[in-house]
């Protein structure tokens, strides 16, 4: 008789501690799992010097005030010409991006690292294009712009437009000396 009360004590607290693992494993599954965060543009940017170093920025957003991501820094010389690259992807998986687009630009900044986009008062290059993109389309541009003035300048790729709650964007530093 003994037995069979401690069996179903056993049992009893068999079932306890399986209600409490399985609260507890609900419990930090939701505390360690960020929420999702749907993101609607993957954008690679290349920058590549004439002696054929490079750097490389990926898609990055604001807030906070100058993203999440510290920017690469590309030195050049100056009169050097700087060739870069980006590649921009439709990656929301709820369908097109219509009359979004993409500008990118080079401008003077106050400083390696800045946080707020200069003014457009010293731009060296600049463009932009509207798109309808499809889901996983990509689009992109190569450019080259030669660096005739000393100092530090953002070069930066930003989808516009995309009728979300939050722009992306890709960043670098360039150090002309």
């Amino acid at each position: 008789m003994r037995l069979s009360r401690h069996a179903g004590s056993s049992s009893k607290f068999d079932r306890n501690h399986v209600r409490r693992s399985y609260f507890i494993r609900v419990l930090v599954s939701l505390l360690l799992v960020s929420p999702a965060r749907a993101e609607h543009f993957d954008i690679k940017l290349v920058a590549t010097g004439p002696d054929g170093t490079s750097q490389q920025a990926f898609a990055d957003q604001t807030p906070p005030i100058g993203g999440l991501n510290s920017r690469p820094v590309l030195r050049v010389r100056t009169g050097d010409t700087i060739a870069f690259q980006f590649v921009m992807t439709n990656v929301y998986a709820h369908g097109y991006a219509p009359d979004a687009g993409v500008r990118f630009y080079v401008v003077r900044e106050d400083g390696l690292g800045q946080k707020l986009v200069p003014a457009f008062e010293n731009v060296t290059v600049e463009g932009s294009f509207k798109f309808n993109l499809k889901p996983k389309a990509r689009i992109g541009a190569k450019e080259r712009v030669v660096m005739s003035e000393p100092g530090a300048y953002l070069l930066r790729v930003e989808s516009v437009h995309t009728q979300r709650d939050h722009e992306h964007f890709a960043a670098i530093d360039l150090e002309v000396r």
